[in-house]
């Protein structure tokens, strides 16, 4: 006899009602028309058609700027980009995650947030840049190469209006960032053509990644100001105390992560060449240049996590889970694809000069995975205030990386530095899983 009893909802029996195509649609409506649903759902489209087109653009755009430059000045600008990622956990000193965090919980007290944050990050960035500039120098880099570290290093600098973004994202208005990026990339994707056409020199292209940075952060600062609002050079002592206590697992989390993701391709050009740097980091590009996925859809969702961390400790649970099944399943397609189509993907866009990236994207491609679990975890360790854990996998990841790439950059050149990071990267969901409180509590490791 067949059951007549209303479908229900829940995780047990919603797979068994997908089986009646009219319970599915059901189903499907009632969801659609949840306000809650509604408004993440058309901020994400926000969020991901600002990146998506962002990716489009700089992938073709920045391909043509490979070819042009060629293998060894394409090196040298991208260890003057990875030279001063090395230190721009110093810019922000930590205290993004915990602006978005304050601004959720504490809605009353904006400006304070947004003010005091605002000249911590502007510190920040002229630190970045004085200490960039001076350890390029001690390294005894070239002074072509520590000019270009110098200027973009100021970007840091502009960066720091971007606690706008920040107050955007504690309000689920991904729009403003949408028109701010598309604006940004379009004006600097045509400056970039026009540097190729009149065969201007590395530096150009470095100033012009500067003025991206620079142009979207006024843009986010005008839109933000034509909403009624206000940056001011005010801070709250007691509030950026308070900020920087509560950051500094940060600050050092963000030192070990652009050291464990960046460390490698400062040594390959210390210790092999510019030109291997080249191709290394064409094949890097390709296979990070995804990364915004899991990063949009932690971003998104994190204040809607917050919420249910306070309201429903069940559902907070539930929300974990299907973020993390979600991101891994698009993580595994998007590197399977390319590893199958490394080739293709690297003759079409770089050209027959980076054939020996090829390999590199093969290996590469598979840290997305790993990327996409460390992302979610660490936003689970942010909630439940277990910061000191992501700062302790990410030192041993770091000091993993530096160790290997010390032993396998000699022995195997640039694929032993790619293998390096894999297992670098591996290391650290690893180091947090294993942690006694974690392993018993965990979101994904419970039944």
């Amino acid at each position: 006899m067949e059951d007549t009893k209303p479908a229900q909802t829940n995780n047990t029996t919603l797979l068994g009602s997908f089986t009646n195509w009219a319970v599915f649609q059901s189903y499907v409506k009632e969801k659609w028309q949840h306000a809650g649903f509604q408004k993440y759902f058309r901020n994400m489209g926000w969020a991901f058609s600002g990146r998506i087109f962002s990716l489009i653009i700089s992938l073709f755009i920045g391909a043509l700027v490979a070819r042009y430059l060629g293998p060894q000045r394409y090196g040298v600008l991208n260890y003057a980009l990875s030279f001063v990622t090395i230190f721009a956990f110093l810019s922000s000193l930590g205290i993004d995650s915990i602006i978005i965090r304050d601004l959720v919980k504490e809605k009353k007290d904006k400006n304070t947030i947004l003010n005091t944050a605002f000249v911590i990050k502007l510190i920040g960035g002229f630190l970045v840049t004085l200490l960039a500039t001076t350890s390029s120098i001690l390294l005894k880099n070239d002074s072509y190469t520590t000019i270009l570290i110098l200027i973009y290093s100021t970007h840091l600098i502009f960066a720091s209006l971007n606690v706008t973004d920040s107050y955007f994202q504690s309000m689920v208005k991904y729009k403003y960032s949408f028109i701010a990026q598309f604006s940004s990339t379009t004006a600097v994707s045509l400056l970039k053509i026009f540097l190729i056409y009149e065969n201007f020199g590395t530096g150009w292209f470095v100033l012009a990644l500067v003025f991206e940075i620079a142009f979207s952060s006024i843009i986010l600062l005008k839109i933000f100001a034509g909403l009624g609002n206000k940056l001011s050079f005010s801070i709250n002592y007691d509030l950026a105390k308070k900020m920087l206590t509560d950051s500094w697992p940060f600050i050092l989390s963000g030192a070990f992560y652009f050291i464990y993701t960046r460390i490698d391709q400062i040594m390959i050009g210390k210790m092999i060449n510019t030109d291997s740097l080249g191709i290394y980091s064409a094949g890097v590009k390709l296979a990070e240049i995804w990364y915004f996925i899991p990063s949009i859809i932690c971003a998104v969702l994190f204040p809607a996590i917050i919420s249910a961390k306070t309201v429903n400790p069940e559902q907070y649970g539930e929300r974990l889970k299907k973020i993390l099944v979600t991101i891994l399943s698009i993580s595994t397609a998007i590197a399977l694809f390319e590893f199958i189509f490394a080739k293709y993907l690297i003759l079409i866009l770089f050209g027959q000069a980076y054939l020996g990236a090829v390999i590199i994207l093969k290996i590469y491609t598979w840290s997305g995975i790993i990327v996409s679990l460390i992302m979610v975890l660490q936003q689970y360790l942010t909630i439940e205030n277990k910061t000191k854990l992501i700062m302790a996998s990410s030192l041993v990841g770091a000091l993993i990386n530096i160790i290997l790439n010390f032993i396998l950059i000699p022995k195997y050149g640039i694929i032993g530095s790619a293998w390096a990071t894999i297992v670098s990267y591996a290391i650290i969901p690893i180091t947090i899983l294993i942690y006694p409180k974690i392993k018993q509590k965990c979101f994904f490791l419970k039944k």
